[in-house]
């Protein structure tokens, strides 16, 4: 019953207007000096360490900048060669069973859906899957957990489910649903693919490697349907660098292929616990 419910609040809901509305307000930039004491109030409310910021907070000037924050150098020490790709909790993790992956308890998704579409190549074997969920007071920048080789990206226009506890336990397939940014990270020991899902209020995810690229950035864009980009020159990625920015929240689904599963022995399933960039990833 509660999953109809939940899909039904969907198709009556505009998600996606909404987080473009509510990313418009993250942005605003209030006159005078209202911004200040919105940006600290905001800043208590959900309990942001500033405190590791690159910069004091009266230099953010929008909720928006709050969240999109950069951290000072040295916060975030990368410690090994496979790393947790950003802050949050790690809620979900294991063996791919026939490329699908556990949502919640009772409840699977397609992890080679989420990462190709319709488009899934036949030949694909995904070995292990962990999925990371960022609070509004994480740091909300993904960064590579590897050393590999960045040629290809995907964008999936999609709805903008919220993927906190509720909704995860109760939306069937939402991460398949939600709109999303896939990474395709090759290395000699085989592929890891990062996909960064949208969630309401969550309406923007953006990359330095697409310069002109914000999701949910017009009607239009969702019309064109689902994009790859292949990049114009192969970007030699090191575990840390920078891949994309959260404008507000949402959730990181890493996905190894059968060969980097085994490389690295992911064969269990992880303890679910808070996590930070850079930790090793076991």
């Amino acid at each position: 019953m509660r999953k109809q419910v939940f899909s039904g609040l969907g198709q009556i809901l505009p998600l996606n207007m909404i987080s473009l509305a509510a990313g418009r307000a993250a942005r605003l930039k209030l006159p005078g000096s209202l911004g200040q004491p919105v940006c600290s109030a905001f800043v208590k409310a959900f309990g942001i360490d500033m405190s590791e910021a690159e910069r004091p907070l009266e230099d953010y000037a929008t909720i928006e900048d709050v969240f999109t924050r950069k951290l000072k150098p040295g916060a975030r020490p990368i410690q090994g060669e496979l790393v947790f790709p950003s802050d949050g909790i790690l809620s979900m993790s294991g063996p791919a069973n026939e490329n699908s992956a556990v949502q919640a308890k009772g409840l699977d998704y397609s992890l080679a859906e989420l990462m190709f579409g319709d488009d899934v190549p036949p030949d694909l074997y995904l070995g292990y899957f962990a999925t990371i969920y960022l609070a509004p007071h994480n740091y909300h920048r993904v960064h590579s957990p590897i050393k590999g080789e960045l040629k290809t990206i995907r964008y999936f226009p999609g709805q903008l489910w919220p993927v906190n506890k509720p909704s995860v336990r109760w939306t069937p397939s939402l991460f398949t649903r939600n709109e999303r940014l896939v990474f395709d990270i090759e290395t000699p020991d085989g592929c890891l693919y990062l996909a960064m899902v949208g969630a309401l209020n969550v309406g923007r995810i953006t990359t330095p490697f697409l310069t002109d690229f914000t999701s949910n950035g017009s009607r239009q864009q969702a019309r064109q349907g689902p994009q790859t980009y292949d990049l114009d020159r192969t970007h030699r990625i090191v575990p840390g660098q920078e891949l994309g920015t959260f404008m507000l929240g949402s959730t990181v689904i890493i996905a190894f292929d059968e060969a980097l599963a085994k490389r690295y022995r992911m064969d269990q399933a992880l303890s679910s616990r808070p996590v930070l960039l850079g930790e090793p990833l076991r």
